[in-house]
């Protein structure tokens, strides 16, 4: 397997679900800094120009979360044997996409990902991700208030993609002071090893 890779939030999704799993992965970079993702090399493996992008043989695949669904279905590990385990996990998947990722972007790209990039912050994003997270935040609070990991007791790969994104808001000045679920859950992810060894970029 190949996994084009950037240190940043989905890409780290991805390396970290594949370190839990002890899966081998020959790494290859992608500098989004040098424009290396708009260039015709990658943009053939993935037209949208953005990584991850895992190719198995003969897949390509990219957009984060159907990569770790990929992983957790070809490895059956921390993943659900079940039909309705797996729909469960998929709705935290797609949740996360729809609902946290578009507010955690506003912040993390407008404070953080400016910074490499040498771009100017839109400060009306800011404001429009600080104001939407608080009430999406809530759902898992709650969930996490009755289980340990958001489908349950154990660790799955959907943490795998929300520790990611909950440290990138938290790094971008989003306080988890008013969500201490969350925040005893993304401190738990970090506690872990394969999420130490996960490539990140020094503002993450």
């Amino acid at each position: 397997m190949k996994l084009y890779y950037f240190p940043s939030p989905n890409p780290q999704k991805v390396r970290f679900g594949m370190i839990e799993l002890g899966l081998d992965c020959e790494i290859v970079d992608v500098d989004l800094s040098k424009g290396e993702h708009r260039q015709p090399p990658f943009l053939a493996l993935n037209p949208f120009g953005r990584v991850p992008v895992l190719v198995d043989g003969d897949l390509t695949l990219w957009e984060s979360h159907a990569i770790l669904s990929y992983l957790g279905d070809t490895t059956g590990r921390l993943w659900p044997a079940s039909v309705a385990g797996r729909a469960i996990a998929l709705k935290w998947l797609f949740f996360l996409s729809a609902h946290i990722a578009p507010s955690a972007t506003d912040l993390v790209f407008n404070r953080l990902a400016v910074k490499v990039l040498g771009l100017k912050g839109d400060e009306d994003a800011i404001a429009r991700g600080e104001k939407a997270l608080p009430s999406v935040l809530e759902i898992p609070e709650d969930q996490l208030a009755k289980t340990k990991c958001l489908l349950g007791e154990e660790f799955s790969l959907v943490e795998c993609a929300y520790g990611p994104v909950l440290n990138a808001i938290e790094k971008a000045g989003f306080s988890l002071e008013g969500f201490p679920e969350l925040r005893d859950y993304l401190n738990a992810i970090r506690s872990r090893r394969a999420w130490q060894e996960t490539p990140r970029l020094p503002i993450l």
